[in-house]
């Protein structure tokens, strides 16, 4: 809309393409009429300055030369400029009404016609029932141009309205200036229009533009020539935007050839087409790229991206209120953790209750009360013997209270009874701390967890529609009919979902298709069959390495079965978890215990827990056993994506990590698990080399070779290639040391890590 009182570069070129527009109406038909008339109105309606308006409508009826009929657009700027004065005093809505009364306002051309009188009263009336039609076309155009923009899809109205509105400027133009000129306008519309819009679009626009031609000349052709060159410049696009522009020019000097179209065909038809074409050339690619986005916008299906967005973020706000609760449930547990009674108390409430159930209902205790000192200290004395021994005997009792003391026997059956309470007690109240240690871990690695999950489903999806239709494009040429296909995120968050038909599927063909269009390798993560005929599956960007697994064991001679247990977990897309477990000792119960840990250790990881506090809670679980529960744990944690290795040491041997550069050995110095409560594993991080391979093993084979540095020569002297045939030799080197007898449970594990080959 054309700001009634600001002035600028925009607003002048705005009331000059006005004016130009003016002209084009007036030569609607060949001879000069006011149709220009329902362009003022519809101007006027949106928002124009009455009076700039009128100057230029009367202007452009002094351009073509149409003086006769001044005094009728007189009257018709008159009549609107004290409308608008009136419905802008009183503040009212104003818009449809200006174009309603279009024809009340061209009442003095019916009565004066031009001052010539070459126009029939008829064709007066008629011209203003055409002209007051008109008006509502134009009103619709301007309100999409002046204030929809690109804002907002267009109606079927505001559509139809435009087909209208852009036939008549171009019969305007072919009566004023010349049907060259318009086929020269077209030459450079149709190829924009190729660019920006889908080939339905195309080919309407380009019939549209061949309506002027068509009525000009009289000859219903032009709208299949208009179409021949949207066709031909649509299907050239995708190869080259310069060839598609040019080929216009072909292609009218093709269907002149073979048709005879036009009148007259000379050189200056060619060069009409050509000067449009070169100025399609010179606009950058940039700005007609920005512009098909914009225009895009429109297609793209926003409710369901924000849909899914909404969910994301209300579902991470649940996530976090949650994880503040098990924070605060971990804070409870600790704040109201109760205190063990000491030893101290323990003992002088042990001397206090003896002295009152034991000597008070002696008949002995005036005589004992007399040698109160040596009774107290003698208390005092076995009381000490029995938290140092755990029981008490005869020969614990001290020579001056055996003396005393006539009930020996008596007064140590309630000492040791005392004892065994309060050794019940202290196991009791040591479970109790350490049940509440555990559930206070457990509630800080669940309040961690949900807070990652939260931190992750908060973050906004960022979809690319671009890759979308590429995609979709890639995969309809070559035989996938795509339903739907979203594409979100980025780097290794990099997802893409899409529905496909058919009756059968080569999904090697679409990951190598999506790969080539997105420039990297994807896998398929998953693969869920909707209906018969119908597949969603989703695609996610591959980790650049990949590796391969060897194990080898033997067990003790004598044992039947391995203390040694191994696992080899994926715990995510792009990670896996290797570990070896080495429970005490061997046979049955040996494997149970190691067993265990490891099953508590992959749990553990699978669910998201960070590792220091599943290496606590594994600990504290075999620790709060009275048996001897204790295994040693060597794990690894490996990173697909930046071949990265975490090294998590509870009592194990030293680690290897064999490459082309050497071996690298990783120590470890921190006891087993389960011995003591609180113990810290042996941790270290390092990169790990291509082709290289990461060597784990138990005490048995350590033991065998004496010392790391005659494992490290071993290593040298081997080509590491194949994991497998590493810990075969290994272990066979490891039994020729000993002998080829086991004198301990075995075992060798090895991961080599290898650059995966591109599919693309």
């Amino acid at each position: 809309m054309i700001k009634k009182s600001s002035f600028s570069y925009v607003n002048v070129l705005a009331h000059l393409a006005l004016l130009l527009l003016f002209l084009c109406f007036n030569h609607i038909e060949k001879q000069v009429m006011p149709y220009s008339v329902a362009l003022y109105s519809s101007a006027v309606a949106i928002g124009t300055n009455p009076i700039v308006c009128s100057l230029l409508l009367i202007l452009s009826f002094v351009l073509s030369g149409a003086n006769g009929m001044l005094g009728s657009i007189g009257i018709v700027c008159l009549f609107y400029c004290i409308l608008s004065f009136i419905f802008k005093k009183n503040h009212k809505d104003h818009q449809n009404l200006f174009c309603a009364l279009t024809g009340l306002s061209l009442i003095g051309f019916i009565l004066l016609g031009d001052l010539n009188n070459q126009i029939l009263l008829e064709r007066r009336i008629v011209f203003t029932l055409l002209c007051c039609m008109l008006a509502f076309f134009t009103y619709n155009c301007l309100v999409c141009i002046g204030k929809k923009g690109l804002k907002y899809k267009l109606t079927y109205d505001e559509h139809a309205s435009l087909i209208v509105v852009v036939a008549v400027i171009g019969l305007g133009i072919c009566n004023f200036i010349s049907p060259l000129f318009w086929a020269g306008i077209c030459a450079f519309i149709i190829p924009v229009c190729c660019y920006l819009f889908k080939f339905g679009s195309t080919v309407l626009i380009s019939a549209v533009l061949g309506i002027s031609l068509s009525i000009y000349y009289g000859n219903v052709g032009f709208v299949s020539v208009c179409l021949l060159w949207g066709i031909c410049a649509q299907a050239i696009i995708k190869v080259n935007r310069y060839l598609s522009s040019l080929s216009i020019i072909l292609i009218d000097f093709i269907v002149q050839l073979i048709f005879s179209v036009y009148p007259t065909y000379s050189l200056i038809n060619s060069l009409c087409l050509g000067v449009g074409s070169i100025v399609f050339c010179i606009i950058p690619t940039n700005f007609l790229a920005n512009l098909k986005e914009k225009i895009q916008a429109f297609n793209e299906k926003q409710l369901v991206r924000q849909t899914i967005n909404r969910n994301r973020i209300m579902l991470s706000n649940r996530l976090y209120e949650l994880s503040g609760v098990f924070a605060e449930m971990k804070q409870a547990f600790e704040t109201f953790k109760q205190k063990q009674m000491s030893g101290e108390t323990a003992k002088n409430i042990i001397v206090k209750q003896t002295l009152s159930s034991v000597c008070d209902g002696c008949e002995k205790n005036l005589n004992c009360k007399k040698q109160k000192d040596t009774r107290q200290q003698g208390l005092e004395k076995i009381v000490n013997i029995g938290f140092a021994k755990g029981k008490l005997s005869l020969i614990d009792l001290p020579r001056d209270l055996s003396e005393l003391c006539t009930k020996p026997s008596e007064l140590l059956y309630y000492v040791n009874k005392l004892l065994a309470d309060y050794r019940a007690y202290c196991i009791e109240k040591k479970n109790v701390s350490v049940g509440r240690d555990l559930l206070a871990m457990e509630a800080e690695g669940i309040s961690q967890i949900l807070k990652n999950l939260a931190l992750e489903s908060g973050a906004t999806l960022k979809y690319q529609s671009k890759i979308e239709k590429i995609i979709t494009n890639n995969l309809l040429k070559n035989g996938f009919i795509v339903n739907e296909l979203l594409v979100f995120g980025e780097g290794v968050n990099f997802c893409i979902s899409l529905v496909i038909s058919g009756e059968q599927f080569s999904f090697d063909g679409i990951t190598r298709l999506i790969g080539k269009t997105v420039g990297f390798d994807v896998i398929l993560c998953e693969k869920i069959e909707i209906s018969q005929g119908k597949i969603y599956l989703v695609y996610k960007k591959r980790a650049p390495f990949d590796a391969v697994f060897g194990i080898s064991r033997a067990v003790k001679q004598g044992s039947q079965t391995s203390g040694d247990t191994h696992s080899i977990i994926k715990i995510s897309e792009d990670k896996f978890l290797v570990a070896l477990s080495d429970g005490m000792g061997s046979g049955e119960q040996a494997e149970k215990i190691s067993s265990v840990a490891l099953s508590l250790i992959e749990s553990f990881y699978k669910a998201g827990l960070s590792g220091e506090v599943i290496l606590t809670t594994v600990n504290k679980l075999l620790a709060i056993n009275t048996e001897d529960s204790f295994t040693a744990i060597d794990i690894s944690v490996i990173d697909l994506n930046t071949c990265q290795a975490d090294f998590i040491k509870y009592g194990s041997p030293y680690g290897f990590i064999v490459s082309e550069n050497g071996v690298r050995i990783i120590e470890g110095n921190s006891l087993p698990l389960g011995i003591l409560d609180d113990l810290r594993p042996s941790v270290c991080k390092t990169k790990i080399d291509q082709d290289g391979i990461i060597v784990l093993i138990t005490d048995g084979i350590s033991d065998a070779f004496g010392s790391s540095g005659e494992i490290i020569d071993y290593l040298r002297s081997v080509p590491a290639r194949n994991p497998q045939t590493l810990t075969d030799g290994l272990l066979a080197k490891a039994l020729s040391l000993n002998q080829n007898t086991p004198n301990d449970d075995m075992t060798a594990l090895a991961v080599r890590v290898f650059k995966k080959q591109s599919a693309i």
